[in-house]
């Protein structure tokens, strides 16, 4: 697989956001080293998509490193699109609905 352009869906900025808050209410730095891991995590992404499992239907998960969340993605023929961050220590369940939920 060729690297490819990395898009994110609006609704993700609201998720980064949350996992944001979430590091910065125990941690000093907590905003900005989740960036820090999400840049690097969406790079990999960019590098090459198809290095990460499928998940659900068609929807392959990233876990970005040293944290507890996730970006949750999917392969288009021109652009890997980020349908959501997500924190891992949810039911899959909800996880699942809320991917589904998302693609349409």
């Amino acid at each position: 697989m060729r690297s490819q352009t990395v898009e994110a869906l609006e609704i993700v900025e609201a998720d980064l956001r949350a996992a944001r808050s979430f590091y910065d209410s125990w941690r000093s730095d907590g905003s900005s080293y989740l960036q820090a891991r999400f840049r690097e995590t969406v790079s990999w992404i960019a590098w090459n998509p198809e290095l990460f499992p499928r998940k659900h239907r068609f929807f392959r998960r990233a876990i970005i490193r040293n944290t507890y969340f996730a970006v949750f993605f999917v392969i288009e023929p021109d652009v890997t699109t980020i349908v959501a961050v997500l924190d891992l220590r949810q039911r899959p369940s909800a996880i699942r609905r809320l991917l589904t939920k998302r693609s349409q």
